[in-house]
């Protein structure tokens, strides 16, 4: 007894799908490059600096210079009222910039123009404590800051940027 067997042709697939594969991949590509370059062009060259220096830490030596030039101009301050040169209030004054001005050196944070209340809220090492000292001195009447010393105040504020870190 004889069986025929008929075999059937491989299967292929058609050109039509080797073309809609192609379609979809040129497609795939083409979308992620619009996707890169509209990322890319969202942010200016402005913007991906201050995101840069906003996430970037200063180095230890920028730090460690920043601390001798702040701890310079208080030795200075001191020098100038020793010699009669500036007020209480006016040495107070220039203390307090002092201050403000070696945080945001060393944390790019600007204070100069915070509040007692917003320095608070920021909890940056000792500086509230600082500036709310200063404030008397700085704005009240004369005869609340007789018991002030603004000599002993500098050496404090030298010693929270000495030990800054």
């Amino acid at each position: 007894m004889e069986t025929t067997v008929t075999l059937q042709p491989p299967f292929e697939y058609g050109i039509w799908v080797l073309v809609v594969f192609s379609i979809l991949l040129v497609a795939g590509i083409a979308a992620t490059v619009i996707a890169v370059i509209k990322i890319k062009n969202t942010f200016t060259v402005a913007d991906r600096e201050k995101l840069k220096n906003a996430y970037q830490k200063p180095r230890q030596i920028d730090l460690y210079s920043a601390k001798i030039k702040y701890t310079l101009q208080i030795q200075q301050l001191i020098a100038d009222f020793k010699q009669n040169r500036i007020s209480k209030r006016d040495g107070y004054q220039r203390l307090s910039l002092i201050i403000r001005g070696f945080v945001f050196e060393a944390t790019n944070i600007d204070v100069t123009k915070c509040t007692l209340r917003d320095l608070k809220a920021l909890k940056l090492a000792n500086l509230d404590a600082l500036i709310e000292e200063y404030y008397v001195p700085e704005f009240g009447e004369d005869v609340r800051a007789n018991g002030m010393n603004l000599e002993f105040s500098c050496n404090k504020a030298m010693g929270v940027i000495k030990a800054w870190s």
